[in-house]
């Protein structure tokens, strides 16, 4: 195979939107207003580029756009060949258009593409010249294509946030067209339509025979590991058969490890699908992160056919076997639990949705900052939510890398589909067979799901307000994931776990008994303000796994003014119309009102950075609370916040924002979500210690626990020697709460050991425990290569210490407990920084 990459030099243009493609000659006479780009591209890059609109990310400027949706746009790019590519074939590969596409090469129409979820990919060796050559591409966004006949059919069932306060975000018709559907606006987004093409584009020559696709499963694990592999290699004569010889290597390093070697293989014209087995000694296996560690291995496979050898594009997996525990507990209770090589998994991480509004310009180095970034953070799992885009390739070999699971969504979220057309069902089918063969290989591909809510939003006992009644013939796009997903699955990866929906399981979903959980509607986006501020209220879950749930919160002030558009010396003023488009849709005050419940009244009267402050401090107390309370449950096997990262800048659900800034909550939940820690509930009448290790070796560590006073003047604590087993999740102590003054103590465990944090049993909101704003010491500061380290220490309890500035650190806005030291390692920092505290 032979491949020449053509994503250099584009030129765009706009037309009407009616220029459909017999109009290709009209746009190709345009002289002028052409726009050089280079791919990916999305047509706002060049317009920001040209100065024709502004960066739709920042203040109100994404309303400038909606134009752009109004119109028909046209990519074309002159080429060289100096011959034509030898070879049988030669493929025209388009890998992202969004989303309405034709496609010509040299004035001829090579054909029409609807899915920005699959590749076009065209024979086109007949249209190629030796000489210069031209693609053009005409793209719009599809939405234009649906019509209120059509809406109809699905009784306008489709979520858009307009119906939640949310002007101007949302479109029905996304759900007829395979498109992002985040991208027409969502309750943390702008509706920024997107059209492009967002991948690269090449020719591809073939010669005889083409290895389509690889599988590698692995089948037994122990002091050998067992591996299944099948390899598709098609035959590309029309009407007589060939040999060949296949080569199927495993490597660790440069180390051949396990090899196959196949001869005198018959191929059929067409697709062969060939089989064969590796058996690996003393396999290295790959475990999520916290239990082990990710050895990856390369796969390297080659054929040679009539004196040509055609070789596959290496790829690495790791070895592991993973299975879905949904058996019996009791009654009519079920485990949901992910069981990787045998042994049990405690999932925990953030729901992901797409980096940016305009996706096609996120580069790589992006993806390598947010997945580090959930690493530190203590994530085994990230869940790629199904309103915005199967990620790239960089994004899974990170994960693998880094042992972080993915829960892979396919991208139907919160609507019906027109799945009663057989067009729409062939798209999907292309769809789902080319993202499972495509994902199947990753070692952290741990679960395909196959939608978000659709089921749970849309039924007509939990909402009938929708005014529809699913029928088995009807079935307003459940069928896709109740049928042609799990026929896709069965086909290509019948290894991978599949579940229906998120949330699903139960009489109806979203059921603790069984499955999957969302939990909003007791928590924050209940009806009553006091619900949503209730953290307390997570420590009666008893839901199985929580795949969303979450809190908004503020972002610093540097990404606040970014966002803003703000101008130096401008003062953020919050209220108007661009504060409001950037408070999420679902915020309704909420800011305002848990800083009120937990700190002070009149919040609308602090400065900014005070608001801020405050504001940040109450999300990280109610994810950290909530992530360990998730933790604490014995029969809850999972916990995965809304959300990790952002797609634009503004005041809501991530611990990440759209620059890449950490928020005040991510240490809270870097906290909570430690491979190694100490918990404390009350429970009844008694107070309960729990440890958690993720890890392989059993931890042992010295405590001291008891009643402490926020003063520091009463210390009622007994020494304990606790032993946390590997990969155990155990109640540890039990004793009878002692009778005394929770305003002004409350019970402490104090571990007297490297890297494991001291915790407090939260008794009531922090306004109303009686304590003293404590001096901090800064008993020693350091630098230490490119960091500082700082060692911080107080005689009474201090709430909220933090380093001041923007500044990475090993952990921020954290309490002290009386007499306890902490050594904060601050990055890339050349001088003492200034530590604060929360007053």
């Amino acid at each position: 195979m032979k491949e020449i990459l053509l994503n250099a030099s584009w030129l765009l243009h706009e037309a009407p939107l009616d220029w459909e493609a017999d109009w290709l000659s009209s746009v190709q006479a345009f002289e002028g207003g052409w726009m050089p780009c280079s791919l990916p591209a999305d047509i706002h890059l060049p317009l920001i580029e040209a100065g024709i609109i502004k960066e739709p990310t920042k203040a109100d400027y994404w309303l400038d756009c909606g134009w752009t949706e109004k119109r028909s746009w046209w990519f074309k790019k002159t080429f060289h060949l100096d011959e034509i590519p030898d070879g049988e074939i030669v493929e025209l590969v388009l890998e992202g258009l969004d989303t309405e596409a034709a496609v010509f090469l040299n004035g001829c129409l090579t054909g029409r593409h609807h899915s920005v979820h699959y590749p076009f990919v065209r024979e086109v060796k007949e249209l190629l010249k030796a000489g210069e050559n031209e693609l053009v591409v005409r793209l719009t966004s599809g939405l234009e294509k649906v019509d209120d006949e059509q809406l109809s059919e699905l009784n306008w069932a489709v979520c858009i946030e307009s119906a939640n306060g949310g002007i101007y975000r949302g479109d029905a018709r996304r759900a007829f067209v395979r498109r992002p559907q985040y991208t027409v606006g969502w309750d943390w987004g702008p509706k920024v339509v997107t059209c492009g093409i967002t991948g690269d584009v090449k020719l591809r020559s073939l010669s005889r025979i083409a290895v389509r696709d690889v599988s590698v499963v692995t089948e037994k694990i122990g002091e050998t590991a067992q591996l299944a592999v099948e390899v598709n290699v098609e035959d590309l004569s029309l009407i007589g058969t060939k040999s060949c010889g296949l080569t199927i290597q495993l490597l660790e390093g440069e180390t051949v490890r396990a090899e196959t070697n196949l001869k005198d293989v018959l191929l059929t014209s067409g697709p062969n699908y060939i089989k064969a087995k590796l058996t690996v000694d003393h396999p290295k296996l790959w475990w999520p992160a916290g239990y082990g560690e990710q050895p990856l291995y390369t796969v390297r496979v080659s054929a040679e056919c009539e004196g040509w050898t055609e070789r596959y594009p290496d790829f690495r997996i790791g070895i592991r076997t993973i299975v879905l525990d949904t058996s019996v507990l009791e009654g009519e209770d079920h485990r949901f639990q992910l069981v990787v090589n045998d042994l049990p998994i405690f999932c925990k991480g953030g729901d992901w949705i797409p980096n940016d509004s305009i996706y096609a310009r996120v580069p790589e180095e992006k993806y390598r900052m947010l997945i580090d970034e959930a690493a530190e953070a203590n994530f085994n799992m990230i869940r790629v939510w199904g309103g915005g885009l199967y990620e790239r390739d960089c994004f899974y070999e990170m994960c693998d890398k880094k042992g972080i699971l993915i829960w892979q969504d396919f991208m139907f979220a919160c609507a019906t589909y027109p799945d009663h057309h057989e067009w729409f069902r062939g798209l999907i089918r292309e769809e789902l067979d080319y993202q499972t063969k495509r994902l199947r290989n990753y070692a952290c591909l741990a679960l395909f799901c196959g939608t978000n809510e659709c089921h749970w939003i849309f039924n007509e006992i939990d909402n009938p307000r929708w005014k529809i009644k699913m029928k088995y013939n009807y079935q307003f796009g459940l069928s896709l994931p109740n049928v042609l997903a799990k026929e896709a699955i069965r086909k290509n990866c019948p290894s991978i776990p599949y579940w229906n929906s998120s949330p699903y399981g139960g009489k109806l979903p979203n059921a603790d008994t069984v499955g999957d959980v969302h939990r909003w509607h007791d928590a924050f986006m209940s009806k009553k303000l006091e619900e949503r501020l209730d953290i307390a209220s997570f420590d009666d879950v008893r839901s199985k796994f929580v795949s969303e749930y979450g809190y908004v919160g503020p972002c610093c002030l540097a990404t606040t003014r970014e966002y803003l558009g703000l101008a130096d010396g401008e003062e953020v003023v919050r209220e108007g119309p661009v504060w409001q488009m950037h408070l999420n849709v679902f915020e309704r005050g909420n800011t305002d009102a848990g800083i009120r419940k937990h700190y002070l009244d009149h919040p609308e009267q602090l400065g900014i950075e005070d608001y801020l402050l405050y504001g940040g401090m109450v999300q990280g107390t109610a994810l950290g609370y909530s992530l360990e309370a998730l933790r604490f449950k014995e029969q809850c096997y999972g916990a995965i916040f809304w959300m990790y990262n952002d797609a634009w800048g503004e005041s809501g659900w991530t611990i990440i924002d759209y620059y890449l800034r950490r928020k005040i909550s991510y240490y809270a939940v870097k906290r909570a979500l430690a491979h190694k820690k100490l918990t404390v509930r009350r429970c009844g009448g008694e107070f309960v210690i729990q440890g958690i290790n993720d890890t392989a070796e059993p931890v042992t560590i010295p405590v001291e626990y008891g009643y402490l006073s926020f003063d520091g003047t009463v210390r009622e604590l007994k020494k304990a020697e606790l032993t946390l087993e590997p990969h155990s999740r155990a109640y540890l102590i039990r004793e009878a709460l002692p009778e005394r003054d929770y305003r002004k103590g409350s019970i402490a465990v104090i571990p007297r050991a490297e890297g494991m944090d001291a915790v407090l049993l939260r008794t009531d909101d922090l306004r109303n425990l009686e304590f003293e704003t404590a001096p901090v010491q800064v008993e020693k500061a350091e630098q230490r290569g490119t960091s500082y380290c700082v060692t911080v220490s107080s005689g009474q309890y201090a709430h909220g210490v933090y380093i001041a500035g923007d500044y990475r650190c090993s952990d921020n806005y954290f309490d002290l407990l009386p007499g306890e030291r902490k050594t904060v390692e601050v990055y890339r920092c050349s001088v003492q920084p200034e530590v604060k505290q929360v007053r």
